[in-house]
């Protein structure tokens, strides 16, 4: 959120640790993802925020950086990768940028900022069954925490996210003995989803976001774990995001899915849940085909069955294990199975996200990630 941080997962996530941590507020309890929900159904002062209300013509490399007049943005990578021996691994990057007021005080002090930046970062070590999993929060402060336009950046401490024209995208973050060191290159166009980039959450106006997603990016580097370094290199995906937005009182939580095709195709759908257990009609997500086509998908051209359950030591929730993904409007059946069941993020925020096999009429048919909240 997918996030995984996804549109409304982070927005929330980001808005709960701001009152939380950032004003010295008490500390989350277990159920921290669950308030950092029920905080996103709350009203909020938007004032002086720009809404997604209209399709926009999408500017790029500009809209790779920060869009500060909205409340939050994220910048969020998944991949899959290989060392020169064949051993997989997953991981996830993802840096929020969180405006606590539209408008501060004139300030001689570098050090007063209203921005927040909150930053995940995984790796799924699937040969020696680890899960990974680390997070970091500031305020915007000089050498600590920024975004930049030109060139596009986002860092956090030494976690760093930028784009160069001429070079791609590179991301950088270690913790603990665990890094990554990647350049992406892009392999495929820029996908907007929604209606032409405007995504819409809710029937509420301006409940939306501005979303778009590079579903194929080369990735070559470095993968560290405490004991070893790896050459390495595979695909990732971005999906970027801004918006001025919260949940609907109706609306739970979301399943997310992020899936590389092995016949070049793509596929990214969402699920909003309902408090009630059902699908909301605002689900919605676009299937790229082999030949590049976009086609967008409504909450009623996907039917996605669950095909078991994963519950957490460690938290004690229970999530869904393994899906069918049936969109037969374009002859598509998928199965998706995670390669660890435990990839449950575990800190601030509870919630899975996690590395996915694809299959087809029982044959492999490409990676994706998955990611669930509000179980």
């Amino acid at each position: 959120m997918n996030k995984l941080y996804w549109l409304l997962t982070v927005a929330g996530a980001l808005l709960w640790a701001a009152l939380s941590g950032v004003h010295g507020g008490p500390a989350p309890r277990d159920g921290a993802h669950d308030n950092a929900i029920a905080a996103m159904s709350a009203p909020t002062d938007d004032a002086g925020f720009a809404r997604a209300e209209q399709p926009r013509v999408f500017e790029f490399p500009r809209d790779h950086a920060a869009h500060p007049e909205f409340r939050s943005e994220w910048w969020y990578f998944t991949g899959h990768l290989k060392d020169s021996e064949g051993r997989p691994f997953g991981f996830q990057l993802t840096l929020f940028r969180f405006e606590l007021a539209a408008h501060t005080p004139p300030s001689a002090s570098a050090w007063r900022s209203s921005r927040v930046l909150l930053g995940h970062f995984a790796i799924t070590d699937i040969e020696g069954q680890q899960f990974h999993a680390y997070e970091r929060m500031s305020r915007a402060l000089p050498e600590v925490a920024g975004v930049s336009v030109a060139p596009p950046a986002v860092w956090l401490d030494d976690w760093r996210i930028e784009y160069d024209a001429a070079t791609g995208w590179h991301l950088k973050a270690t913790q603990q003995g665990q890094g990554i060191d990647l350049k992406l290159d892009e392999k495929s166009a820029v996908v907007l989803q929604g209606d032409e980039g405007l995504s819409r959450k809710s029937a509420a106006p301006g409940n939306a976001s501005y979303y778009y997603s590079l579903p194929r990016l080369a990735a070559r580097g470095t993968l560290t774990l405490a004991d070893s370094e790896h050459a390495v290199s595979g695909e990732a995906w971005l999906d970027r995001e801004w918006s001025t937005s919260a949940l609907s009182r109706q609306q739970a939580g979301w399943d997310w899915f992020a899936l590389q095709l092995a016949d070049g195709g793509s596929l990214m759908f969402y699920r909003l849940r309902q408090r009630d257990g059902g699908s909301d009609a605002f689900s919605a997500g676009t299937y790229v085909d082999s030949a590049g086509r976009p086609h967008r998908l409504a909450a009623e051209d996907v039917r996605i069955s669950t095909l078991g359950a994963w519950k957490s030591a460690r938290t004690g929730r229970t999530y869904p294990q393994g899906w069918r993904l049936d969109i037969p409007a374009h002859q598509l059946t998928l199965t998706l199975a995670p390669r660890l069941a435990d990839q449950e993020w575990h800190g601030r925020f509870k919630y899975w996200e996690g590395a996915v096999t694809v299959s087809r009429e029982g044959q492999p048919a490409g990676l994706g990630y998955v990611e669930m909240t509000g179980y």
